[in-house]
């Protein structure tokens, strides 16, 4: 990851917000000092209601941050340590993340990074995309020629041949995802993955 996050509070409007510490090994890059600002205000003007909102962000010689709402319902990838989820949530999930996949691609945006680490709930269960992989973004140009910087078993096809990440990067990752809600397992780095069926067979059938 290129980044830890803190729980804050903002006194000036009384909320409390995650703030995200970009590595300072990256921070100094030039072209990380070239393109953060104009990338950062690209994912700042993303309006969806299943899009983690980015309030502000910020970049100096020691440093750099971005500024989130705090979503108190954690990560997916939290709940996937009691399990695999149920189908009604996962298709509502799905719904909701697919929607702001949909909106940000229509904003020539690409996310880079989707996982169950990065969508985001609220106390009542919906669903936001965040993490618009910023620090990624910035970061390809200068990454070793075919190395992935995708979480492991989030690698794209993309980035095995060593090719700029796309928006069909985005939609190969939701599917992974969906396999992950669906049979509470990491999609597997060294293989096909296994059968929905066989590792869940309560669940119906989908169509012909």
């Amino acid at each position: 990851d290129y980044g830890v996050v803190y729980r804050a509070f903002q006194p000036s409007v009384g909320r409390e917000a995650a703030v995200k510490f970009i590595r300072p090994e990256y921070v100094n890059r030039a072209d990380f000092i070239r393109r953060f600002e104009a990338e950062a205000q690209v994912v700042a003007e993303l309006e969806h209601p299943h899009i983690v909102t980015l309030l502000d962000f910020w970049r100096g010689p020691a440093g750099a941050y971005l500024v989130m709402p705090l979503l108190r319902g954690g990560s997916v990838a939290e709940t996937l340590r009691r399990g695999p989820w149920d189908l009604a949530p996962v298709l509502r999930l799905l719904e909701q993340v697919g929607s702001a996949v949909s909106y940000a691609h229509r904003h020539g945006v690409i996310h880079r990074d989707i996982k169950a680490a990065n969508v985001l709930l609220d106390d009542d269960g919906n669903a936001y995309l965040s993490d618009f992989g910023i620090a990624s973004r910035l970061t390809d140009a200068f990454e070793s020629p075919g190395r992935a910087t995708s979480s492991p078993a989030y690698v794209t096809p993309e980035e095995l041949r060593s090719e700029p990440r796309t928006a069909r990067s985005d939609l190969y990752c939701l599917g992974l995802l969906t396999f992950e809600l669906v049979t509470g397992r990491r999609p597997p780095m060294d293989g096909s993955l296994p059968s929905v069926s066989a590792l869940r067979p309560e669940l119906p059938e989908g169509p012909d």
